[in-house]
């Protein structure tokens, strides 16, 4: 007893002194397993967090490495992505791993358009939402399976644009009738701007700048800047064909793309199988 008391002292000096890993090793051989993970967590220091999460084999510290690996750079690091992962499917938190999926299908739309890989990570965040607990989950299932069920169209208008361009506009149009004017994409699970972006694209190419200009016209009526989605020289030679002035479009947010090595190109993401296999290595 007066051991541990002793440990305890030692570790609340040297969290005033900032020793975070000497705080942590102390609170660890006092047995406070939870005040040593914080302490880690104030080090910074990655690799000792996941390795006394994996010892430790406690939920909330499994809850608490998975938390702050959600503040790294995830998306461009496939181990601390499987660690998450795996510390999540640990803890059986069904609901923060359905929000992790989706925070991955977002950052495929909004990075790098890649809307197939969305869509996986989307029906990923379903399987755990079906086996979570929380009183909203119905509603939260209905709400990711409706960006599903939209995206599902937009993926299918993109492949039909070559060989069928007027059922991929025609579905276009329905998505785009869909969508409130002032949704936010999120809602929606696409980018608007993407699909006003498909439609101009192929009208371009056909060289009907009539029917570009009522596009881009409508996006701006929607409030979308226009720089992310189109090539600027193109919204200007659609304008000059029809002798318009081209209008000032407003400065889109920078925000550079992430490096795009977070998942496997020819496996994509983890699926519910080998969060299992994660789950058994325990």
């Amino acid at each position: 007893e007066e051991r541990i008391l002793v440990l305890q002292r030692i570790a609340k000096v040297a969290k005033r002194q900032g020793s975070w890993q000497l705080a942590a090793k102390k609170y660890t051989q006092a047995g406070e397993k939870i005040k040593a993970m914080k302490a880690l967590l104030r080090s910074g220091d990655t690799e000792k967090i996941i390795f006394f999460a994996g010892v430790s084999r406690q939920k909330e510290i499994y809850m608490m490495a998975a938390n702050y690996l959600q503040t790294l750079d995830w998306h461009s690091d496939p181990e601390i992505m499987k660690n998450i992962i795996g510390f999540y499917s640990k803890a059986q938190a069904m609901d923060s791993l359905a929000a992790f999926y989706e925070a991955c299908a977002q950052i495929e739309i909004d990075e790098y358009r890649d809307y197939e890989k969305a869509l996986q990570a989307m029906r990923e965040a379903t399987k755990y939402l079906a086996k979570s607990k929380a009183e909203d989950r119905e509603s939260k299932l209905a709400a990711v399976n409706q960006r599903i069920s939209m995206t599902e169209k937009f993926v299918m208008a993109r492949q039909l644009i070559t060989q069928n361009p007027q059922q991929a506009l025609s579905i276009c149009n329905e998505v785009l009738m869909t969508i409130p004017a002032d949704s936010q994409d999120l809602d929606s699970g696409i980018r608007v701007g993407d699909v006003f972006a498909l439609m101009i694209e192929y009208w371009y190419e056909q060289r009907n700048a009539l029917e570009a200009y009522k596009l881009i016209e409508q996006m701006r009526g929607r409030n979308i800047i226009l720089s992310p989605y189109l090539d600027q020289r193109m919204v200007e030679e659609v304008y000059k064909a029809l002798g318009v002035e081209p209008v000032q479009d407003r400065a889109p947010t920078q925000r550079a793309a992430a490096p795009r090595t977070g998942y496997n190109p020819e496996e994509g993401y983890i699926d519910e199988e080998i969060v299992d296999e994660i789950v058994d290595e325990d």
